[in-house]
Protein backbone atom coordinates (compact mmCIF):
# COMPACT_ATOMS: atom_id res chain seq x y z
CA UNK A 1 0.00 0.00 0.00
CA UNK A 2 2.87 2.42 0.27
CA UNK A 3 1.26 3.74 -3.60
CA UNK A 4 -1.89 4.37 -1.82
CA UNK A 5 -2.84 8.11 -1.67
CA UNK A 6 -3.09 8.18 2.39
CA UNK A 7 0.25 6.89 2.60
CA UNK A 8 1.43 9.54 0.01
CA UNK A 9 -0.38 12.51 1.64
CA UNK A 10 1.07 11.80 5.20
CA UNK A 11 4.38 11.83 3.59
CA UNK A 12 3.75 15.14 1.57
CA UNK A 13 2.60 16.38 5.32
CA UNK A 14 5.90 15.25 7.17
CA UNK A 15 7.73 16.70 4.55
CA UNK A 16 6.11 20.10 4.70
CA UNK A 17 6.50 19.58 8.22
CA UNK A 18 9.91 19.13 8.32
CA UNK A 19 10.21 21.89 6.12
CA UNK A 20 8.69 23.96 8.14
CA UNK A 21 10.48 23.23 11.41
CA UNK A 22 13.45 23.81 9.28
CA UNK A 23 12.27 27.26 8.23
CA UNK A 24 11.32 27.97 11.88
CA UNK A 25 15.15 27.15 13.00
CA UNK A 26 16.16 28.81 10.27
CA UNK A 27 14.58 32.36 11.11
CA UNK A 28 15.64 31.68 14.78
CA UNK A 29 19.20 31.81 13.81
CA UNK A 30 18.74 34.76 11.25
CA UNK A 31 16.77 36.40 13.58
CA UNK A 32 19.60 36.23 16.80
CA UNK A 33 22.43 37.19 14.19
CA UNK A 34 20.60 39.49 12.52
CA UNK A 35 18.00 41.88 14.47
CA UNK A 36 20.26 43.99 16.51
CA UNK A 37 22.23 45.16 13.45
CA UNK A 38 18.99 45.77 11.64
CA UNK A 39 18.12 47.92 14.52
CA UNK A 40 20.50 49.89 14.33
CA UNK A 41 20.86 50.22 10.50
CA UNK A 42 16.87 51.15 11.22
CA UNK A 43 17.70 53.79 13.64
CA UNK A 44 20.18 54.93 11.80
CA UNK A 45 17.87 56.04 8.86
CA UNK A 46 14.53 56.67 10.96
CA UNK A 47 16.27 58.16 13.98
CA UNK A 48 13.26 56.53 16.02
CA UNK A 49 13.89 53.37 17.98
CA UNK A 50 10.77 52.32 18.32
CA UNK A 51 9.55 52.75 14.62
CA UNK A 52 13.19 50.97 13.68
CA UNK A 53 12.36 48.33 15.84
CA UNK A 54 8.43 48.07 13.91
CA UNK A 55 10.56 48.20 10.46
CA UNK A 56 12.57 44.94 11.47
CA UNK A 57 9.30 43.15 12.90
CA UNK A 58 7.54 43.84 9.85
CA UNK A 59 11.17 42.69 7.66
CA UNK A 60 11.14 39.32 9.84
CA UNK A 61 7.28 38.62 9.54
CA UNK A 62 7.55 39.47 5.94
CA UNK A 63 10.34 37.19 5.37
CA UNK A 64 8.32 34.09 7.03
CA UNK A 65 5.15 34.85 5.34
CA UNK A 66 7.13 34.50 1.86
CA UNK A 67 9.96 31.63 2.97
CA UNK A 68 8.34 29.16 0.40
CA UNK A 69 9.09 31.92 -2.17
CA UNK A 70 12.72 32.27 -1.28
CA UNK A 71 14.97 31.24 -4.43
CA UNK A 72 18.24 31.17 -2.25
CA UNK A 73 17.97 30.54 1.57
CA UNK A 74 21.52 31.71 2.40
CA UNK A 75 20.31 35.34 0.55
CA UNK A 76 17.70 35.65 3.71
CA UNK A 77 19.94 38.26 5.28
CA UNK A 78 20.37 40.69 2.39
CA UNK A 79 16.24 40.09 1.59
CA UNK A 80 16.72 41.35 5.32
CA UNK A 81 18.37 44.93 4.71
CA UNK A 82 16.63 45.03 1.79
CA UNK A 83 12.61 45.23 3.36
CA UNK A 84 14.48 46.88 6.23
CA UNK A 85 15.63 49.77 3.83
CA UNK A 86 12.55 49.73 1.92
CA UNK A 87 10.19 49.97 5.01
CA UNK A 88 12.53 53.05 6.29
CA UNK A 89 11.84 54.16 2.89
CA UNK A 90 8.21 53.97 2.94
CA UNK A 91 7.91 55.01 6.80
CA UNK A 92 9.65 57.99 5.95
CA UNK A 93 7.22 58.92 2.86
CA UNK A 94 4.32 58.55 5.01
CA UNK A 95 6.54 60.81 8.03
CA UNK A 96 6.48 63.59 4.99
CA UNK A 97 3.22 63.37 3.98
CA UNK A 98 2.39 63.93 7.47
CA UNK A 99 4.10 67.00 7.77
CA UNK A 100 2.80 68.35 4.80
CA UNK A 101 -0.49 67.77 5.54
CA UNK A 102 0.13 69.68 8.81
CA UNK A 103 1.85 72.22 7.44
CA UNK A 104 -1.09 72.62 5.24
CA UNK A 105 -3.49 72.77 8.34
CA UNK A 106 -1.29 75.49 9.77
CA UNK A 107 -3.23 79.25 10.21
CA UNK A 108 -1.93 81.65 8.34
CA UNK A 109 -1.13 84.59 10.02
CA UNK A 110 -3.69 87.38 10.19
CA UNK A 111 -2.33 90.67 8.52
CA UNK A 112 1.21 88.99 8.60
CA UNK A 113 3.65 88.42 5.88
CA UNK A 114 4.83 84.82 5.03
CA UNK A 115 8.37 86.12 6.33
CA UNK A 116 6.43 86.18 10.10
CA UNK A 117 5.26 82.97 9.24
CA UNK A 118 8.61 81.61 8.40
CA UNK A 119 10.24 83.04 11.85
CA UNK A 120 7.60 81.81 13.99
CA UNK A 121 7.67 78.22 12.73
CA UNK A 122 10.86 78.03 13.16
CA UNK A 123 10.11 79.09 16.68
CA UNK A 124 7.72 76.49 17.15
CA UNK A 125 10.23 73.90 15.28
CA UNK A 126 12.87 74.79 18.72
CA UNK A 127 10.25 74.59 20.75
CA UNK A 128 9.18 71.11 20.14
CA UNK A 129 12.77 69.85 20.00
CA UNK A 130 13.17 71.76 23.66
CA UNK A 131 10.13 69.85 24.91
CA UNK A 132 10.99 66.54 23.23
CA UNK A 133 14.68 66.43 24.97
CA UNK A 134 12.59 66.84 28.68
CA UNK A 135 12.63 63.84 30.96
CA UNK A 136 9.91 61.94 30.58
CA UNK A 137 7.38 62.93 33.15
CA UNK A 138 8.40 66.65 32.69
CA UNK A 139 7.61 66.15 29.40
CA UNK A 140 4.40 64.82 29.78
CA UNK A 141 3.42 67.72 32.77
CA UNK A 142 4.42 70.66 30.46
CA UNK A 143 2.00 68.54 27.32
CA UNK A 144 -0.86 68.91 29.62
CA UNK A 145 -0.60 72.40 30.98
CA UNK A 146 -0.07 74.45 28.49
CA UNK A 147 -0.75 72.37 25.30
CA UNK A 148 -3.43 70.55 26.24
CA UNK A 149 -4.60 73.28 29.14
CA UNK A 150 -5.09 71.03 31.74
CA UNK A 151 -4.99 72.51 35.84
CA UNK A 152 -2.62 71.12 37.59
CA UNK A 153 -4.97 68.62 39.27
CA UNK A 154 -6.15 68.06 35.87
CA UNK A 155 -2.61 67.14 34.85
CA UNK A 156 -1.95 64.84 38.51
CA UNK A 157 -5.31 63.18 37.59
CA UNK A 158 -4.54 62.62 34.31
CA UNK A 159 -1.15 61.35 34.71
CA UNK A 160 -1.98 59.71 38.17
CA UNK A 161 0.90 61.77 39.59
CA UNK A 162 0.15 63.94 43.20
CA UNK A 163 -0.63 67.63 42.59
CA UNK A 164 3.12 68.69 44.00
CA UNK A 165 4.90 66.02 41.57
CA UNK A 166 2.70 68.04 38.38
CA UNK A 167 4.14 71.24 40.08
CA UNK A 168 7.83 70.23 40.72
CA UNK A 169 7.76 68.78 37.23
CA UNK A 170 6.59 71.90 35.82
CA UNK A 171 9.02 73.91 37.52
CA UNK A 172 11.90 72.30 36.38
CA UNK A 173 10.59 71.72 32.94
CA UNK A 174 10.09 75.73 32.59
CA UNK A 175 13.67 76.08 34.00
CA UNK A 176 15.23 73.71 31.09
CA UNK A 177 13.39 75.19 29.00
CA UNK A 178 13.90 79.04 29.66
CA UNK A 179 17.41 78.02 29.13
CA UNK A 180 17.48 75.45 26.39
CA UNK A 181 15.89 78.55 24.16
CA UNK A 182 17.11 81.04 22.89
CA UNK A 183 14.01 84.34 23.63
CA UNK A 184 13.93 86.45 20.77
CA UNK A 185 12.19 89.85 20.80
Amino acid sequence: MAGSPVSRSSRVGAAQAVRAGQRDEMLDALFRRHCTPLVGLAFVLLGDREEAEEVVQDAFVSLHRNWSGLRDTGAAGAYLRSAVVGGCRSRQRRFVRARRAANRLAPVPAGGSLEEGTVDTDEAARVTAAVRALPTRQREVVVARYYLGLTEAQTAQLLQVGLGSVKKHAHRALATLQLGIEVTS
